[in-house]
């Protein structure tokens, strides 16, 4: 496989979860409690996925396309699990 489709298919494998992460980080972020804000994520979700999707082939390398989602993805789920872990 080429470059250009491991690149490809990192923002695929990857991006996904990173999406749903960034999503349910804007519900939490914002005011109000996370119900009324549920829909606006689920609707910013996929066109979201779409877009770190068609990021992931601007990166120079595949392997740096992996590393950077990979990166982003521990950070924002490790912002989302911080608080249980601070409770626990």
């Amino acid at each position: 496989m080429n470059g250009m489709g491991t690149k490809w298919l990192a923002g695929t494998v990857l991006g996904l979860p990173l999406s749903i992460a960034l999503c349910t980080l804007a519900i939490l972020w914002l005011p109000g409690d996370w119900e009324s804000g549920l829909i606006g994520a689920l609707l910013v979700c996929l066109p979201l996925w779409a877009v770190l999707i068609s990021v992931s082939v601007l990166f120079s390398t595949s392997a740096r396309a992996w590393a950077a989602f990979g990166t982003a993805n521990l950070l924002s789920f490790g912002v989302l699990w911080l608080p249980r872990l601070l409770h626990t």
